[in-house]
């Protein structure tokens, strides 16, 4: 048998964000991730703290302008309100402001005027902005050209949108419970979750990662676990677990995807032939690469954009808008916390 992780009588289910969360902390309910990460930084006296309040600030004022514009607009601010929260997260985090004067990703113009995001491409380059944030969360993204079809199939708030839209399967299966539990009598921990409803089968659940298994231990749920464990050591201080802790968490973190909302929905991304290059790439990464596309559409091409937005592909789109942004903030601003950022309302 086994129990819940527990630190300060709370356990310790999964956090949002990817690299040093602080287990143990109480998760934050606020109205405004906005401030409450400017609040934050503010009170930071490292190096890059006072450049990441700036670049964070900035962000904030083209999101309130986004929020103001329709959706042949609102691409281009909230471009560079994800630009400027990226930067604030990567100068914080101490990767020096001479690494990120370039975006790191360009267009590929197409004069074809057609309107096929499966043919639409970006091109994502070694160094600036972009590559810089897929480096932090651990990737390396392969240089070259994207389609928006591959973007967009893996971002997993607009995942359900996508696969309608185009008739494909879908790829990420919804999870609920993910927490860090130990084995009685022994330091033995790992992460477990569980699988519910139609997807609660070995066929729904094919091509999850080879380092998942399910566990047949448990009677009446579906429970799956990761087959890689950690010690657990009751017996050593606190915070040298907490860093074992961490540094399992950072390795499970990658597999497993959220969508920002008032409750957490957690999601495990299966393995597919052909996705490889972007297999377990952080949705922060794919939406930067997106948004950059649509707000060169909307600034260069308006009437193309206009095509798109007519086309079978324009809820697609809608949700994209609507969507990615929040996401995007919602994830930079944890991350850059370390801490659980929920709206008021949201009870744990």
């Amino acid at each position: 048998m086994f129990k819940d992780i527990c630190i300060n009588n709370k356990s310790c289910e999964l956090m949002k964000s990817v690299n040093r969360p602080k287990y143990g902390s109480r998760t934050i309910l606020t109205d405004s991730c906005w401030e409450y990460v400017a609040l934050f930084l503010k009170r930071q006296s490292i190096s890059g703290a006072s450049d990441a309040l700036f670049y964070w600030e900035q962000a904030h004022s083209f999101y309130l302008a986004s929020q103001e514009l329709p959706d042949n607009a609102r691409p281009l601010t909230s471009y560079y309100c994800i630009l400027n929260a990226a930067k604030a997260l990567l100068r914080y985090k101490g990767v020096d402001d001479s690494r990120l004067k370039n975006h790191g990703i360009s267009s590929v113009r197409d004069d074809t005027n057609k309107t096929n995001i499966k043919e639409a491409c970006t091109s994502i380059k070694g160094a600036g902005v972009l590559p810089e944030l897929s480096r932090y969360y651990g990737h390396n993204i392969v240089t070259g050209h994207y389609t928006m079809a591959e973007l967009l199939y893996n971002i997993p708030c607009v995942h359900r949108a996508y696969c309608i839209t185009f008739s494909k399967p879908e790829i990420f299966v919804p999870i609920s419970k993910p927490v860090f539990v130990k084995k009685d009598n022994s330091k033995e921990a790992w992460i477990k979750f569980e699988v519910s409803g139609r997807y609660a089968n070995a066929k729904a659940l094919k091509n999850l990662p080879s380092k998942f298994e399910r566990d047949l231990g448990v009677d009446g749920k579906y429970v799956i676990r990761m087959k890689k464990r950690f010690n657990w050591d009751i017996h050593k201080p606190i915070e040298e677990r907490k860093k074992a802790l961490n540094k399992y968490h950072e390795k499970t973190r990658g597999y497993l995807f959220y969508i920002f909302g008032e409750t957490k929905l957690w999601y495990i991304k299966k393995e597919v032939s052909g996705n490889d290059n972007l297999a377990n790439m952080p949705s922060t990464v794919l939406i930067f690469a997106v948004f950059h596309w649509i707000s060169e559409l909307v600034r260069y091409n308006p009437k193309l954009f206009s095509k798109y937005m007519k086309s079978k592909q324009n809820w697609l789109l809608h949700e994209f808008i609507n969507n990615a942004l929040d996401q995007f903030v919602d994830e930079v601003g944890c991350e850059i916390t370390g801490e659980d950022i929920m709206c008021t309302g949201y009870r744990k």
